[in-house]
């Protein structure tokens, strides 16, 4: 199997030794051999979610764990400096989401809590993790968002410097940011509610629109953010 086409996985970089990667019996071993029946001679490709990337092939695969001799190291640029500020959405939708904003290259996800938002946890569930992890190893990506607590919408807009917040209210202006960094503050279905508009405003936020179109909360995220890039 030549590198360039081998699998991706996200490991921790106290498993990077000086000259190779190093899996023991765990999760990640699990996977690789009993999943993807991987052995010694397949190629592989390693992340630490930071933007170090390990390329080699396996030498030895046994009970103790896996050797994979380091061929190539590179470091991945992070990329646009772009924090999206997501409404909770239902858990297929906010699955999405949380994909798509990995595979663009989004720096930060803060979930947050909006007036129209149905389901209000105190935290994300862990699992939002792992869609983290899966997206970027699927993507190529080297750097894993920053996922933040949940905060309210008024203490995200408040604590962000350069905030875009998207509605479809008369005040919109149809224009793509392009300041960085930049926060994009995304609304659940039903969007923004006049009383959150006006408190953007208030907070020096641009409110811009999507354009002439009306997009689900979920498609309106990945609208947004590929207008950035």
């Amino acid at each position: 199997m030549e590198i360039n086409n081998a699998r991706q996985f996200h490991i921790h970089p106290s498993l990077v030794r000086e000259d190779a990667v190093c899996i023991p019996i765990g999760e990640l071993y699990r996977q690789m051999t009993s999943v993807l029946r991987l052995g010694k001679g397949d190629a592989v490709r390693f992340f630490d979610g930071v933007g170090n990337v390990y390329e080699g092939v396996i030498a030895h695969s046994n009970k103790d764990g896996i050797l994979i001799p380091i061929q190539t190291r590179a470091t991945q640029p992070r990329g646009g400096d772009i924090t999206l500020a997501m409404a909770i959405l239902k858990n297929d939708r906010m699955r999405w989401v949380l994909e798509k904003a990995t595979e663009l290259g989004v720096s930060t996800i803060i979930p947050i809590i909006t007036e129209r938002v149905i389901k209000r946890p105190e935290t994300y569930p862990p699992r939002w993790n792992a869609i983290l992890k899966e997206a970027a190893e699927q993507s190529g990506r080297a750097w894993l968002p920053e996922l933040r607590d949940v905060a309210t919408y008024h203490h995200a807009l408040t604590a962000a410097e350069n905030s875009v917040v998207y509605s479809t209210h008369a005040s919109a202006v149809d224009s793509a940011p392009t300041q960085k960094p930049v926060t994009l503050f995304v609304g659940p279905e039903g969007g923004f509610t006049q009383d959150e508009v006006d408190f953007a405003v208030s907070q020096n936020a641009q409110i811009v629109s999507l354009g002439a179109y009306q997009f689900r909360a979920d498609t309106a995220a990945l609208v947004a953010l590929a207008r950035i890039q």
